[in-house]
Parts: C-alpha cells; structure tokens; sequence
C-alpha cells in the first residue's frame, strides 16, 4: 500500500487508479479516507491467502514455519503480510519461528551467489517449512534453482508458494520445474476456465504472445492476472459509458466505479472498501512431473472441497488432501 499511496499523492487524486496487484497490508494499515474513494484494487484482501496457508499448514498439524519474502526497492510490504500470516497461523496453533528478507534482484550484482548465502541461513536452522510469500517469478525460480543444488528440495523440506507466484508457474518452462520445484505446494486463484468468454480471450491472448514471444507460446495461457487487466479496462469502460453526455470528473468516476456489478474473466468485479468483494477460492496445486495436480479447492465459506474436478474432467474418488500429497 506504500506504493498506492505514494502514486496517489503525485497524482493530486485527479482520477480513480485502478491498481492490480494485491493490497498487501490493507488489513493491518489501511488508506486514509480522504484517499481511499479514488483507489481500487482489483484484487482480493492478501488476509485470504493467509488463512488458506494457514489452513493447509493446520491440516498437517506443521507447528512451526518459516517465511521468506523478498524486498522489492525499501518499498516491500512483506513484514506486514508476515503479521497477517502469523495471526492466520496463530488459530491453527502454528507459529512463524523465523522469516527472512529476501534481497531484490535489481540490487544484486550476483544473484545466485546472493540467494544462496540467504538459503545457508536458513538451512542451518532446524526448521523445515518454508512459505514464500511476496516474490518475483523471476526471483522464485532462481531461489528453488539455489535451493534444488543445496539439497533443501530432498525429502523432509515442504515449500509453500503464494498466489503470485503459483498463478504464473505455467509460464514457466517445464522443464525447469520438472527440475527444480518438484513437490512444492501452491494456492492459485481459481476461476472460470471452461465458459465461451474465457475460450475466446485465450485465443486472442495466445496469437498475440505467440507473436511477440514464438518460443514460450506454448506456455501462454493467461493467468488471472491478465484476466483482472482485461476486466479493469472493461470496468472502465462500463463506468465512462454511464457517463455519457457528462463531463467526467474523479468523484463521479469513483461513484460509478463503486455501483461496479458484472462478471468479468476473473469473476465477479465488484468492489467493497476499494477491494473485490467476493471472497476468492483457491486451488491447492502440487507440482509433479513437467506440470502440477490439482489437490483440492478451498475457500473462507466452505474450507476444503471434496469435489475437486481433474484436469481430464472427471472428479476425483476422494479428497485429495487427505490423501497422499508428493514433496521430495
């Protein structure tokens, strides 16, 4: 939220942002009022990815964890979402033993050499656990990369990833996780993949990477932040379209913003408090192999699903979070 706020402040409140990343701190330092109408974020609260870890940390009973994240340019708001994970673990009796600020990788000269002087720290630590919270995709492959050649992928380690990152795996190559990150646990933001709407904006969305990027067009399905993009620009559109004939100004931008309600790619874009307002489910992924299984689906409503539907479109015989779960 530093950053919205900084954003804010320079642009003198002329007109509504509309930011896509998540409000990392929102629960713990909320915009100030005066602030608050000209910014929404589409995106959940950060607190619901909290309580899904700590949810998955709980049905393992793992009393001890370790989180990392990484600084992004003295503006990171990791600290704040370790808070929010240690309340989240906190009710499933769990607690945060150690965390660690991981470097950015635009202040290193020497990533590798630097990532593995942090992973040595942690390593040297009983704890087996880790959540990577706040990272960069980037980032994150070269930390399991570092981790993979320090034997901290072996069996006895558990990793845990954040949305931000496991919403983005598929854009990685295969066969880096086929080496790097097998048995790592993620929650990625689940949504409507199989609808008319969804099938056409994926076309679109392959022919025009596969024109700038022909070597990763394989790996070009949209994450749901693509999704949330074209669905922020669609909102845009609905609320200057209700405005016609009028002269647009940043509080009666805001106001039609805020009576915002459709269904967008990535879901229901309404906003509450300047956040989405419906509350997310996620899938809990487990890389296997060149890919990932799908393990269960949770949410704050309904905890673990047991109906989870595979990708070859049968449903599964049992739970599979209560069934064995693959880590090295």
């Amino acid at each position: 939220m530093q950053e919205a706020a900084l954003v804010l402040e320079s642009t003198a409140n002329k007109f509504p942002l509309i930011s896509l990343t998540s409000p990392a701190t929102s629960s713990l330092t909320p915009m100030p009022p005066s602030h608050s109408p000209f910014l929404f974020q589409m995106a959940n609260d950060i607190v619901f990815q909290t309580q899904c870890i700590a949810a998955i940390v709980g049905h393992f009973n793992w009393r001890k964890v370790t989180a990392i994240y990484e600084l992004d340019n003295g503006l990171s708001t990791g600290s704040g979402v370790v808070t929010l994970l240690s309340d989240s673990l906190r009710s499933v009796n769990t607690e945060i033993e150690h965390h660690r600020a991981f470097p950015s990788l635009s202040s290193l000269s020497d990533p590798k050499t630097a990532i593995g002087e942090e992973l040595i720290q942690l390593k040297s630590k009983s704890n087996r656990v880790f959540i990577v919270l706040q990272f960069s995709l980037e980032s994150a492959v070269l930390l399991f990369e570092k981790a993979k050649q320090m034997g901290m992928m072996e069996k006895g380690y558990v990793w845990i990833v954040a949305d931000e990152i496991a919403s983005l795996l598929e854009s990685v190559d295969s066969s880096v996780k086929n080496i790097t990150m097998q048995g790592v646990i993620g929650l990625k933001t689940s949504f409507a993949d199989t609808t008319k709407s969804f099938r056409q904006f994926k076309r679109r969305f392959r022919r025009a990477y596969g024109s700038q990027y022909p070597e990763e067009e394989e790996n070009s399905s949209p994450s749901i932040f693509a999704l949330r993009a074209y669905d922020a620009v669609a909102a845009i559109a609905k609320a200057v379209g209700e405005l016609e004939g009028q002269v647009i100004t940043a509080k009666n931008l805001s106001e039609k913003l805020l009576s915002i309600d459709f269904r967008g790619l990535g879901g229901v874009i309404k906003f509450k408090d300047g956040m989405l307002a419906q509350s997310p489910t996620f899938k809990i992924i487990n890389m296997i192999g060149k890919g990932y299984r799908e393990i269960a689906l949770w949410s704050v409503d309904n905890g673990f699903s047991e109906n989870l539907v595979e990708k070859d479109g049968t449903k599964a015989k049992e739970a599979y979070l209560t069934g064995p779960i693959y880590w090295p």
